[in-house]
């Protein structure tokens, strides 16, 4: 596959804004939940801190989900797809169809998160202490998926940088 300095550039962007936000949104979950333990031993009054810490966390699970499936880091249960390479035939097929339903999955996730935005604005779902619209945290997977899907368009047509995941076992783009 080709190589590109503003595409490398572009991936190392991708990856990064998703790695960011991650980072931004486990501090918001520590920091709330630290602030809560503070006020409970003060005898404070902060409801709202439980609430925070836990959109924090929805986000963070959505972002780093994404972050992981893009850069091979996740848990793959693959016995199947590995035996089913070793025969001759099929070897050049299997990471293909490996390719094709991760993505297909970022992009059903992707849609799935539109109309579940559209209806939440449409229909609020406020939380009792922030009076935040709970419907609004779709806009974490629709970033971090939406990601996913550009990183993994890119990626058929230029060499993404190396997978660094653990349970990296082989390339899991085409």
């Amino acid at each position: 596959m080709r190589q590109s300095a503003l595409v490398n550039g572009i991936f190392a962007i991708l990856s990064k804004s998703q790695l960011w936000a991650s980072h931004i949104t486990l501090l918001m979950m520590v920091g709330a939940l630290s602030l809560q333990i503070i006020a409970r031993e003060l005898h404070l009054q902060v409801d709202w801190t439980e609430e925070l810490s836990r959109f924090a966390f929805v986000a963070m699970v959505f972002v780093t989900a994404s972050y992981a499936t893009q850069n091979g880091s996740h848990l793959r249960v693959s016995a199947f797809a590995d035996l089913m390479a070793r025969w001759r035939p099929l070897e050049w097929l299997i990471p293909k169809l490996e390719f094709l339903a991760v993505f297909a999955f970022d992009c059903l996730f992707f849609w799935y998160c539109i109309g579940n935005l559209i209806d939440g604005l449409r229909y609020r779902n406020a939380s009792p202490a922030l009076n935040f619209n709970e419907n609004l945290l779709f806009i974490a997977p629709l970033v971090g998926f939406g990601v996913a899907i550009i990183y993994r368009l890119l990626s058929m047509f230029f060499t993404p940088p190396a997978a660094t995941g653990m349970a990296m076992s082989k390339d899991v783009h085409p």
